[in-house]
Formats: structure tokens, sequence, C-alpha cells
């Protein structure tokens, strides 16, 4: 018997393999409808209103563990059942979370914590506690993605049980960003790596069940000065967009935030328990390919990829204006960001030609035959595959076949980080310091030890990158990083794509929540949701 989720996807499939497009559009909206009521049929009944407010999210989180996931569900989650000596604020600047007071050096970061911090099972939050989540993210056997963020940690000292001080070895301007990562307390040294499967943080909520594929449910924690106003955040798991918009505009669902196409917009604006909340964000668009690959090794075969892709119409159709080209990692307003990058036009006469020179000719002209062929691996999300299936159809006019394959979010991430893939396409959420730079195209951060999925080398790069980690102001470090921004648009270990807008759509009786420019959730922590008749 299928679970109710995997009902409602076979339901939605069932209905796209129509032969009529008309057809097709109307059966689909009435099985969503009757999705809605599969769906219901497996699961517990919604908690009273203004007891609850529910998410959609659409994928599983990887894992409960701040220690190990690397993905958009997992960490929004984890902000919300864990405490982090630092953290991101509304603006995006950083602000202190369980610390009470920070100070730093070159060689030193020191922090009292908060008094009367107390982790779900009751125990007091303590520098011992700090001490142990940040060891325990070096220790090879956890695996911590982590880990190499605090390569620069010479040693953790506590003073008190209130104070911790983090020794580096060497300058480490971005360190206080590998501190962003939830606390967990020394027990969970006995649970290892099962730890995830029933966390104890110290966050504004405790956790109460995971179903997978289905929802993921929360508790106000009542240990703390000021506790959440309602009594149960529910994250519940819809892979399928139709049947998340449906669940929201039905009252199933109380909160949508980048997780439906911008071709729904219009309608949510419209309807009238429902309103919107946008802000310009700092996630990251891009096209990954496998510098492994003995086709995408070819510097001129990823030069005439990125010619051939036109950004301008995927921006205006699929995503309704809510991006902006980019030519950098980086927002074009940041600080390091360089200025006068050389802009890659679309140009498919180019990208034929630099093929041509690749040795990778059209070996029947105009004809059927390509040049060769690509795997493009994506999420089963339905923007994704829209936007993947139009770069196909842009390379395909250059003599590139692409085979474009949807895979579950954990297989495909599963793909991307150990490597399985060609092309593939992902977001970079919450970007900040430019430290990334090192993460992503250092050749000693190939997973599983860092986020270099592509398996990009350059020794020029390694040392930019290592020079401006271990500067202090931001005018020493931005040419240097400025030179990086140069060398990777040369040679193109990414294609650019596009900066994006973040939205919400939420009821109306929600009060106090704030969309972030990272696509934090914490204003939840702060939120309400009035009773029915409320505003």
């Amino acid at each position: 018997m299928l679970r109710p989720a995997e009902a409602a996807r076979a339901l939605t499939l069932a209905a796209l393999r129509q032969p009529s497009p008309l057809l097709r559009t109307a059966r689909l909206a009435a099985l969503a409808v009757l999705a809605l009521g599969l769906g219901a049929c497996g699961r517990p009944a919604p908690p009273a209103p203004g007891k609850a407010i529910v998410v959609g999210v659409d994928s599983n989180p990887t894992s409960l563990d701040p220690r190990l996931s690397q993905d958009a569900v997992s960490w929004q989650i984890h902000r919300l059942l864990f405490r982090q000596l630092l953290a991101y604020g509304e603006r995006g600047e950083i602000a202190l979370d369980a610390a009470a007071t920070w100070e730093s050096s070159d060689l030193a970061h020191r922090f009292v914590l908060k008094e009367g911090l107390r982790f779900h099972d009751g125990s007091p939050l303590t520098s011992a506690d700090v001490k142990y989540t940040f060891e325990s993210i070096r220790e090879p056997a956890m695996g911590s993605p982590r880990a190499a963020g605090l390569r620069e940690l010479g040693g953790i000292e506590t003073p008190s049980p209130g104070e911790v001080v983090f020794r580096l070895k060497r300058p480490s301007a971005s360190f206080p960003e590998s501190l962003m990562v939830g606390i967990v307390p020394r027990s969970a040294a006995g649970a290892g790596k099962r730890f995830g499967e029933r966390p104890v943080g110290a966050g504004p909520f405790r956790f109460v069940r995971f179903d997978p594929d289905e929802r993921l449910e929360l508790a106000a924690f009542e240990g703390q000065a000021a506790p959440p106003a309602y009594e149960r955040l529910v994250f519940r798991i819809i892979p399928e967009e139709t049947i998340r918009v449906l669940e929201l505009e039905s009252g199933g669902l109380h909160l949508l935030q980048d997780s439906f196409s911008p071709d729904f917009l219009p309608r949510l604006r419209d309807h009238p328990r429902l309103r919107i909340q946008r802000r310009p964000g700092t996630n990251f668009t891009y096209l990954g390919f496998n510098l492994a690959d003995p086709i995408l090794a070819r510097p001129k075969v990823r030069r005439a990829i990125a010619l051939a892709i036109d950004r301008r119409p995927i921006i205006r159709h699929i995503l309704k204006g809510l991006a902006r080209e980019t030519d950098s990692l980086l927002p074009r307003d940041h600080w390091a960001h360089a200025p006068g990058l050389p802009p890659i036009p679309h140009d498919p006469a180019q990208a034929m030609r630099l093929l041509d020179e690749a040795g990778l000719p059209d070996p029947d002209g105009p004809g059927p035959r390509p040049r060769f062929t690509l795997v493009f691996k994506t999420s089963q999300s339905e923007l994704r595959r829209r936007t993947a299936s139009v770069i196909a159809d842009q390379l395909a006019k250059a003599g590139i076949e692409v085979k474009v394959r949807s895979h579950e979010w954990g297989t495909f991430f599963g793909d991307i980080r150990s490597g399985n893939f060609q092309l593939y396409s992902l977001t970079w959420v919450g970007i900040s310091d430019p430290d990334i730079y090192r993460f992503v195209f250092h050749s000693g951060q190939a997973p599983p030890a860092g986020l270099n999925r592509g398996r990009y080398a350059n020794p020029l790069v390694d040392e930019l990158v290592e020079a401006a980690q271990r500067l202090p102001g931001r005018d020493q470090r931005a040419p240097l990083y400025h030179e990086v921004q140069r060398i990777l648009g040369a040679e193109l270990p990414y294609v650019n794509l596009w900066h994006t807008e973040n939205v919400a759509a939420l009821d109306r009786r929600i009060e106090g929540f704030v969309v972030y420019p990272n696509e934090d959730l914490i204003s939840l922590a702060g939120a309400r949701l009035a009773a029915e008749g409320g505003r």
C-alpha cells in the first residue's frame, strides 16, 4: 500500500501523462484535490487554530544534527532547535545568539554565555557543551562537513562554566562564521551519529516527532525567558508543488517560503486569506561541472556551455523577474564583489566555434546527431525541472544533447556530494563572508572534507583564498577576492546564473514573521497566529 505522499505523487504523474494539454491541466487540478484527501487520511488531525503554525517544505531534512547536514531545510530547522554562539541577523549582520558578549583579536575569540540557557532535557548549557560541540566536529569519525572551517582552531579553553575561549593557530577573518553551528549537549557523545534521530538542543522549540516524507513536529520550549506564543511548529513535507499551494490556500498550511514557482505568485497574492512578503536575497544559483569528466575538463567546452545559455528568458518567464543576473557568486553590492568582471553574453555561434576548437565538431552539420551527450541532474522541484529543460533546449542549439534526470532530494544531493554527476544546478543559501570561495574552490576542499564538489584545482586560487582568510580588514581582503573572481570567470568551474529574491506567502493571521535575506526562519520563534476572526 502506498503512503499518502506516494499516492499523491502517483496521481499527479498519471495526470501529467494525458495527451491533451487542456485535459491534463483539468485532471491535474482535480487529482491534486483528491491528493489532499489522501494526505489527510494518513496524518494526525491538525492542532487547534492559534495553537500551531504549519509550514510547508519540499523535502525531508537530511539530518537533524547541526554538525552533519548541508541542506537548507535542515539548517532552517536547526536554527529553531538549537542555539548558536553567533548568527546572522535580520539585516545580514553578525549578531549574538547564545553569547552575551564577544571579544576578539587576531588569535582569540572569547565568549561569555547568556545566563539561564538550558537544553530541552533541563540541563544547563555551559562552556563545556560548547567545547564538546566543536571538538566533536573535528573528530574524523564524525565526518562533519563543518570540520574544514575549524582547521585554524588551535584549542578551546573553558575558564568557567559561562566562558569559552577559542585559540587560533593563525589569523582567520572568517572564523566567526565557522562558529555558527547549533550547540549540542555533552550527552550527545553517547548517541554518536544517531543524535539526529532525537535531537536535544536549547533553541526556542524542542523536537517532538519526525515522520519522513510526512511531517516534522516541534513544540514550544517553555524553559526559556520568552517562549514562543503558540504550542506547536509543524513542518509538512510535500514534494509536489501543486499540493503545497492547494494546502496553503485551503488552510492546511500557514506558510510557504521560497517553495513555490513564481507562476503561483499572482494567484497567492490575490487570495483573501493570504499575504506576500518579499525581500532581496543572497541566494546564488549556479550550473556546476564535474571537472573530472573528460569532456567538461576542457575549458573551451565549459565556456561554450556558458555562451549557449540565455538567462534572460528564464528569469523573465520562469522566475517572473524574481531574480537578477549575476557575474559572480557574490551579489554586486557585496563589499568583496569584483568590479568590471567581463560579461558572458548569449552567443550560440561563438559557442559552436569553441566546441569545434575543442575537438568536438558537429558530426552531421545541422543534422540531428549531437556533438556529445551530457546528463544534467536536478531535484524533483518543478521549478528546477523546468529550468533544466530550458537550459537543455538552449544547449541543443549548439549541438549538445542534454538528458535531464530529476531525483528525490536525498538521492540527488548524495550524487552531488559523491561526484556522481556531469552537470547539476544548486543554490548556495545565505552567502555572507567571501571565505566561501575557499570552501567551494580550494583544491583541498573536495568532499567529504569540503564543498568543492566539482573538484576544481588551481594553485593560485588556493594561495589567494588562504591569504585572504588570514587578513583582518576588508580593504586588505577585497583585492585578493577580486583576483579570485577574475580567475574563476576565465576558467568557469561554475556558470554563474542568478541571485534570487526571497518570497513568502503566509496566512494573514500570522504576526511577527520576517523574511530574512538568507532564508532563515528564526523569526517564527517570535511570531504568533491570531485566532480566527483576528487580523
